[in-house]
């Protein structure tokens, strides 16, 4: 029998894999379920700005959602800022929202993510 894993635990395993990234959360319904933080990387947004940033990954995935028919299902889209990559990774029930820092390999890392054997 395979264990089931608490999205806590799936977060904390993400951070994990890889030194470059900053935060992990796991949506669903539109709320943040649980998160993970870097605690060796300082956070660039305050606690109103994070839960702001991960009420608009839901927005932006949602708004994502309406192009699926004609141009196929999204799997992950990125946002690439100054400071910070924020990647946003599509599953059947929610999304998976990550932070890393600029010169990270972002497809590596989505493709290790991808590759977990585990619910997420």
């Amino acid at each position: 029998m395979n264990r089931q894993y608490s999205p806590l635990e799936i977060c904390n395993h993400i951070l994990t894999l890889d030194e470059s990234i900053r935060f992990v959360g796991r949506i669903k319904d539109k709320k943040v379920v649980a998160f993970a933080r870097n605690t060796t990387k300082a956070p660039l947004l305050d606690s109103e700005l994070g839960n702001m940033a991960h009420y608009w990954a839901s927005i932006k995935a949602g708004v994502e959602e309406m192009f699926d028919g004609p141009l196929g299902k999204t799997n992950w889209m990125i946002t690439a800022k100054e400071r910070v990559k924020l990647v946003t990774l599509f599953l059947d029930d929610g999304l998976l929202i990550f932070s890393l820092e600029v010169d990270s390999d972002h497809d590596g890392i989505i493709k290790q993510i991808q590759g977990l054997n585990i619910s997420l």
